[in-house]
């Protein structure tokens, strides 16, 4: 069997020698020793997580977890908009940093540049330090995204995933609106994760690492750190890393990358993709390959180009479609409403769950945050949710390729050669 290699931005060689004998296995030493090494992150015992589909959950436990906040909420988030769910939180922000709890916002400029200035400046009269990751004129940032999604509360409880702020993520997959406002045509599909235990100091320390990029760091005083970083409790029998990338950073880091290839490559029964925009890089797709050619049932979920908000992406997809199926993976596109998940199950025990997108850009232009999950029971979660939904998919095959045109056939080589990008 050949090796998966790959030279990641950072520089290093990621090697990976998939389905030999005596492969590191998810959980085991050489499995967490080698994530360790090439995400610069650890695996944290004693979690539990509770998975969020789609915004009628995600946000009902958001505005519980802000409601309830005492000493501090932060929160990161690529698309902030002035529309009612925007607004709803703005001012349940601004209600709880007039009761005295230290309340921090990052945005990104450029994803939330479609909103009012007005939401911004009435957070900060408020005494919300808001802060935007902007790119000014520098030509070497203008293409680079802050895409992670956080919130912490309290530094005890933390809510990661795909989901922005903005009334389209906050649609539920039953079609009601978060904000009751009646009946939704084409809700979004979209997967968070909520997470109490030791894990969550890691996503707070994910969030400060970018808040101090941004301005002056926050209070470090030890009772500052005590309330920033309380005991965590024994909260359940999840293992947890959370893998932070900057691909611009000083290093670079493909810190996904190598967690995406490293959990394919230890995978031997199953893997489950459910992504919104999924034109992997050449590592990955070799990864996923090898995994179908080993035997290994690989199944994707992702956009056609109806469902897809941004459809020239599902172009670049399909230039890739053949050799994915000819290895034998499964690729189901979606019909109706945007799906916006990014999840990923491997062999029902491992799972990951976060804002990094199967794509060129949030490999190698954008930050990105996600969470690897030990727990049978989430991993469960995950692959009841993906065949629930392949109802409201159409399989890909031979024939269904075959119904693209000349122009598509050459729209599909153009977009895959700057697919980096997308």
């Amino acid at each position: 069997m050949l090796p998966v290699s790959s030279t990641g931005p950072a520089g290093r060689l990621l090697d990976v020698r998939l389905g030999r004998a005596g492969a590191a296995r998810f959980g085991g030493p050489r499995f967490e020793a080698a994530l360790d090494a090439a995400t610069r992150s650890v695996v944290r015992p004693h979690n539990a997580a509770r998975l969020l589909f789609d915004g009628v959950e995600s946000f009902a436990e958001r505005d519980r977890l802000i409601a309830a906040a005492k000493s501090s909420i932060h929160l990161q988030t690529f698309i902030f908009t002035d529309d009612d769910t925007g607004w709803k939180l703005a001012r349940q922000l601004i209600e709880k940093a007039r009761a005295g709890v230290a309340v921090r916002v990052i945005i990104d400029g450029l994803g939330s540049n479609r909103s009012d200035a007005k939401l911004f400046d009435a957070m900060r009269a408020a005494g919300v330090e808001v802060r935007a990751r902007e790119t000014g004129l520098d030509p070497t940032e203008l293409n680079h995204r802050w895409h992670e999604k956080h919130l912490v509360v309290d530094g005890r409880v933390a809510i990661t995933g795909g989901m922005n702020i903005a009334d389209e993520y906050a649609l539920g997959g039953s079609g009601r609106q978060v904000l009751g406002r009646g009946e939704a045509a084409e809700p979004w599909r979209d997967v968070d994760v909520r997470i109490e235990g030791a894990a969550v100091h890691d996503e707070q320390r994910a969030f400060l690492r970018n808040w101090a990029l941004l301005g002056p760091a926050a209070p470090s005083s030890s009772s500052s750190a005590a309330a920033l970083f309380p005991r965590a409790p024994l909260a359940g029998a999840a293992e947890v890393r959370v893998v932070q990338q900057h691909p611009a950073g000083d290093p670079p880091e493909d810190h996904l990358l190598q967690l995406y290839v490293r959990a394919i490559g230890a995978a031997t029964k199953s893997i489950t993709i459910e992504h919104a925009y999924f034109v992997p890089p050449p590592a990955l797709r070799d990864a996923l390959v090898d995994a179908a050619r080993r035997g290994v049932r690989v199944r994707v979920m992702t956009n056609s180009k109806e469902s897809s908000d941004m459809g020239f992406v599902v172009d670049a997809a399909r230039y890739h479609y053949d050799a994915l199926l000819a290895a034998g993976v499964e690729i189901h596109e979606k019909r109706g409403g945007t799906l916006h998940s990014k999840t990923a199950t491997f062999d029902g025990q491992y799972s990951i769950v976060g804002s990094y997108n199967l794509n060129g850009r949030s490999n190698g232009l954008d930050t990105e945050c996600a969470v690897a999950i030990r727990d049978d029971a989430t991993a469960a979660g995950l692959v009841r949710r993906f065949e629930d939904g392949v109802a409201e998919t159409t399989a890909v095959d031979a024939a269904f390729l075959a119904r693209d045109t000349f122009v598509d056939n050459l729209k599909q080589w153009m977009l895959q050669s700057v697919s980096w990008t997308i």
